[in-house]
C-alpha cells in the first residue's frame, strides 16, 4: 500500500478540465478611413467603368472695338473609376460542429468577415497614399511642423479650405511624433482643454481646423516607416458596387453550411483642374503625401 499524500497527479481523473463560455475575438481596428472619402457617385446598378468630365474656368479676354471675341474653346476631360474590386470570405461549417459546439461559432464568423470586408476598404484607401504627388517629410523620420505647415500650403494655394471637409491620416507612431510638438499639447496652443486631452489620453482633436484620424492601417512600406497623408474628401472617391452580402449554401452531401460575405467597389483619386483660367491639366492638388513614422 502507497503513502503519502494524494496530489493533483494522482488525482488527475477526479480534476475536470473546464471550457469556460463565450470566447476571445481577435483584436479590431478602428475603421476611420473609408467614411472619409468620397461616396457620391452612385452606382447606376450596371456598368464596370464610371466617367464624370471635368469643368475648366474660362479664359477672359479684353473686347475692343470693332473687334471679335475669340471664342474659347476647350476638349473635354474625364475622371474615370473602374469597379475592379470583388472581395469575399468564406467558411464552410459542418452541422455536427454546430451542434456540439458551446457557441454560436458560425455567428462569430459572420461578424468577424464583416470586419474583414470593412478592413479591406480602409487599407486600399490607405494604400493610394503613395501615388499622391504632393509629397512632404522622409519615411522613417518623425514628420516637423514645418512639415505640416507645407502640406497644409498645398491645400491651401489650390483653393482647398481645410476644415471638416478635409481630415490628417495619421499612423500612430506619427501620432506619437505630433505629441513631442508644443503645438499639440501646449495649453497657449490648444487651450487648456486641448492640453488635459493630449496628455491623459494622447487625444489630437483637429490641426488647422481638419480632424486628426488616426489608424493602424496607414501604409508601412518597411518597419518604422509610414505614408501618413492630408486630403480633401473629393480627392479620393469610392463606388459601393455593392455592400457586403451574405450568401449561404448548403451542401447536403457534406451535412455542412458554405457562408460567403462579399463586396464589390471600385476605388480612385480624383484629379481635378487647378483655378487657373483656361487650365485643363487635371492633377491630384487636394491630396497630399506625408512620409513619416
Amino acid at each position: 500500500m502507497a503513502t503519502g499524500s494524494q496530489t493533483t497527479t494522482t488525482a488527475a481523473k477526479h480534476i475536470d478540465e473546464v471550457w469556460v463560455d463565450g470566447v476571445i475575438r481577435a483584436r479590431e481596428f478602428k475603421l476611420v478611413i473609408a467614411p472619409r472619402v468620397d461616396r457620391t457617385w452612385d452606382f447606376a446598378g450596371h456598368g464596370d467603368v464610371y466617367h464624370k468630365v471635368r469643368i475648366p474656368n474660362i479664359e477672359t479676354q479684353s473686347k475692343s472695338a470693332s473687334t471679335s471675341l475669340d471664342a474659347y474653346v476647350y476638349t473635354d476631360t474625364e475622371q474615370t473609376i473602374t469597379i475592379n474590386n470583388h472581395i469575399a470570405c468564406a467558411i464552410k461549417h459542418e452541422d455536427i460542429a454546430q451542434v456540439l459546439s458551446r457557441n454560436d461559432v458560425k455567428g462569430e464568423m459572420q461578424k468577424k468577415m464583416g470586419y474583414s470586408l470593412a478592413r479591406k476598404l480602409d487599407v486600399d484607401i490607405a494604400a493610394l497614399a503613395a501615388s499622391f504627388s504632393q509629397i512632404v517629410g522622409t519615411l522613417g523620420v518623425e514628420l516637423t511642423y514645418d512639415n505640416l505647415l507645407r502640406a497644409a500650403q498645398y491645400l491651401e494655394e489650390a483653393g482647398v479650405d481645410i476644415g471638416e471637409d478635409c481630415a490628417w491620416f495619421f499612423s500612430p507612431a506619427q501620432r506619437a511624433g505630433l505629441l513631442k510638438m508644443d503645438t499639440f499639447i501646449h495649453g497657449s496652443y490648444v487651450g487648456e482643454e486641448g492640453a488635459r486631452m493630449a496628455h491623459e489620453s494622447a487625444t489630437i482633436g483637429r490641426f488647422m481646423g481638419a480632424p486628426v484620424v488616426i489608424s493602424p492601417l496607414i501604409t508601412a512600406p518597411a518597419s518604422g516607416q509610414h505614408e501618413n497623408f492630408l486630403a480633401q474628401r473629393e480627392g479620393i472617391a469610392l463606388i459601393m458596387a455593392q455592400e457586403p452580402k451574405t450568401t449561404t449554401d448548403r451542401i447536403g452531401l457534406d451535412l455542412a453550411d458554405v457562408i460567403v460575405m462579399d463586396e464589390i467597389y471600385g476605388l480612385s483619386e480624383v484629379d481635378v483642374y487647378s483655378e487657373a483660367l483656361g487650365n485643363i491639366t487635371a492633377t491630384d492638388e487636394n491630396l497630399v503625401l506625408l512620409r513619416g513614422t
